[in-house]
């Protein structure tokens, strides 16, 4: 099951995959990896590190970031049906195997995809991995960041390289979400907004709360101020002047340092 305790706690290291790369996180550091679809890459890096420094460790996690996620209701939840729940975003492949992470507490179950070239590396290694998908911790997040004190539905956005994630919740209660490729401030702009009008949110009646305020995206932040008033940022500073360069998603990098 997944613990944010456990992700949060020091003298830990996590591997965070993404399309095009892989970052080495730990308390100190983060190391990014550009790679090819071949795994030696990441076999041959993973295992020169954990020979070098894994007696330094007491908690070790790999993330996810590569395909988005289906929430499944856990009373609805199958396990044998899990292409299934994947048809919309994946085609059927034997390269890929399909996994889940277990939200109890949310009572959803996550569902999603991953290489598995890369699951039997994981497998081969001498090291008691967790492994689950962002989302499951943006979920969390999410949760315990909404309050209805000032409004009763919110708008969470995390952005990241490439993509953004967007969460309505309403009551406390998650009720929407949806991953989008986002390019540029235009695609930005649309996706939001597509969000507002089908849920049919009035103006004056939520917020827009970014994940974290990362330098990156400010001219994202500007655009949107121009068209809603109710903006909040989540108080997590830590990710704010890391480098896309270094980790695709900078608001998640903070998580498991």
């Amino acid at each position: 099951m997944l613990s944010e305790n456990n992700i949060l706690q020091n003298k830990s290291f996590s591997i965070h995959f993404f399309r095009n790369g892989f970052s080495f996180c730990t308390d100190d550091n983060i190391d990014y990896f550009s790679h090819t679809p071949d795994t030696n890459e990441f076999e041959n890096s993973i295992k020169n590190f954990l020979n070098n420094n894994q007696k330094n460790f007491e908690y070790f996690s790999i993330i996810f970031f590569q395909q988005p996620s289906t929430l499944v209701p856990t009373i609805f939840f199958d396990k044998n049906r899990l292409h299934d729940y994947l048809s919309f975003y994946i085609k059927k492949s034997e390269s890929e195997i399909i996994i889940y992470d277990e939200l109890k507490k949310e009572d959803n179950t996550n569902v999603y995809s991953i290489p598995k070239k890369l699951y039997k590396v994981i497998e081969k290694l001498d090291v008691d991995f967790n492994v689950f998908h962002y989302n499951s911790i943006l979920i969390k997040k999410v949760l315990n960041l909404c309050s209805t004190e000032k409004f009763s539905k919110q708008l969470f956005v995390h952005l990241h390289f490439d993509a953004m994630d967007i969460f309505l919740v309403e009551n406390n209660k998650l009720i929407f979400y949806n991953r989008f490729v986002v390019k540029n401030e235009n695609d930005f702009m649309y996706y939001l907004f597509f969000v507002v009008e089908q849920f049919d949110l009035d103006p004056n009646d939520f917020e827009i709360q970014f994940l974290g305020r990362i330098d990156a995206f400010e001219s994202y932040y500007d655009i949107v101020k121009n068209y809603h008033y109710y903006i909040t940022f989540s108080n997590d500073n830590l990710s704010k002047k890391i480098e896309l360069s270094k980790h695709h998603a900078p608001y998640l990098s903070s998580c498991f340092k």
